[in-house]
């Protein structure tokens, strides 16, 4: 069977290929997602937190936007219903990865906590002052000082009503 003229012209031409980047998309950059759940862990209480913060803290860190609207309500010059929420499905995947890697546990889908994995890990990442200067200077600052009431007037959006 004769091969086909154009088939044949591409198969037997010059052929390169040049390395490019493509953006991956937030959600898919699974170091990215387990660096910023370890590190809002390391800051939060006893190094635990349940999923709701943690939901707040993955989409306040995201922008910096986000991250100046926190750091105003915790100041008093914004209002908890000021402030943008949303689930962020990256958080579930990195956990899930987080908790497969031993740096985390779940208890009961409720809460998550560093293992001693989790804590050397999150140590590192606060110690190197070239990763994610942002986002531990945020987390740092915000996720001690959530409290409860806090997002709960957040999520609930209470004052709107």
């Amino acid at each position: 069977m004769p091969a086909d003229p154009a088939l044949k012209a591409i198969l037997s031409g010059p052929f390169s290929f040049t390395a490019r980047p493509e953006p991956v998309a937030g959600d898919l950059r699974m170091s990215w997602g387990i660096a910023v759940l370890i590190l809002a862990l390391l800051h939060c209480r006893a190094k635990k937190s349940n999923f709701q913060k943690l939901q707040f803290l993955a989409h306040a860190v995201r922008l910096p936007e986000g991250r100046e609207d926190v750091r105003r309500m915790l100041k008093g010059t914004a209002h908890p219903a000021d402030i943008s929420v949303r689930v962020e499905p990256w958080l579930n995947r990195a956990v899930a990865y987080a908790h497969g890697l031993k740096l985390v546990s779940v208890d009961k889908g409720k809460s998550v906590a560093l293992t001693e994995a989790g804590m050397r890990a999150a140590n590192a990442i606060a110690q190197d002052k070239k990763l994610l200067a942002e986002e531990r200077k945020f987390l740092s600052e915000v996720a001690p000082k959530l409290t409860a009431a806090q997002l709960v007037k957040i999520w609930r959006m209470e004052d709107l009503l």
